[in-house]
């Protein structure tokens, strides 16, 4: 009898994810087409912890006319950042048995402009990733260029973000499968940032060892 109600457990959670997908996951992310207002934000998005794409948040943003190469270049080129390198673009991953943090450097934004844009060589995949607000404290120059915050999202949720960061990479730099404990804004002011997101109803089903568990915990702040 108690093999026979085990069954029935794993099949229910066998069950369960598509269940859940049809109550309350969306088939795909879905766009807005104007910031929400601080309410709006928080009942519809925060609350139920469902993801969405707002388009049009930013364009008050200089950074979005001013940000390219030749103006970082200008404008922080000789600033040195910490620069995550890893052999195929994989930071903070698992490998084997075994949690690897990335390698990191102290590099001239400028040298990484020059890998990016093919000009130089460097052993490895280059990703400006730090955390910790990496962006007032490594690149300050470009403070005046955005907003130290999304105003009605802090106002939704009650508080300024904990951490501003500053991401720049190749294509084949990729952040690892994690967890976040807190809500994150990711702001694409040039090229693109693609996502695969599990709702929480897929927990059972993902490989969940000592590796992953330490990696799970790895926050990240606000993007």
């Amino acid at each position: 009898m108690a093999e026979a109600a085990l069954d029935a457990v794993r099949r229910e959670l066998r069950e369960f994810p598509a269940a859940a997908r049809e109550l309350s996951v969306p088939p795909a992310v879905p766009y807005l087409d104007e910031p929400p207002t601080p309410l709006h934000f928080y009942r519809d998005w925060v609350c139920p912890n469902r993801p969405c794409i707002i388009r049009n948040a930013l364009q008050h943003w200089p950074a979005l006319r001013k940000w390219s190469f030749p103006y970082l270049r200008a404008t922080v080129g000789s600033t040195e950042v910490s620069v995550a390198v890893t052999p195929d673009g994989y930071a903070d991953a698992v490998r084997a048995d075994r949690f690897v943090m990335p390698a990191e450097r102290r590099l001239p934004l400028n040298h990484v402009l020059d890998v990016l844009e093919g000009h130089a060589r460097h052993p490895g995949v280059l990703y400006v990733q730090k955390q910790c607000s990496n962006l007032p404290t490594e690149l300050p120059q470009l403070l005046p260029d955005l907003e130290s915050h999304v105003p009605w999202a802090s106002e939704a949720l009650g508080k300024m973000p904990d951490a501003v960061n500053f991401w720049l990479g190749e294509a084949a730099a990729v952040t690892s499968l994690h967890k976040d404990h807190y809500e994150n804004l990711y702001c694409v002011v040039s090229g693109e940032k693609r996502f695969l997101l599990h709702p929480p109803s897929d927990r059972p089903f993902i490989p969940y060892g000592m590796g992953l568990h330490q990696q799970g915990l790895k926050s990240r702040g606000p993007r």
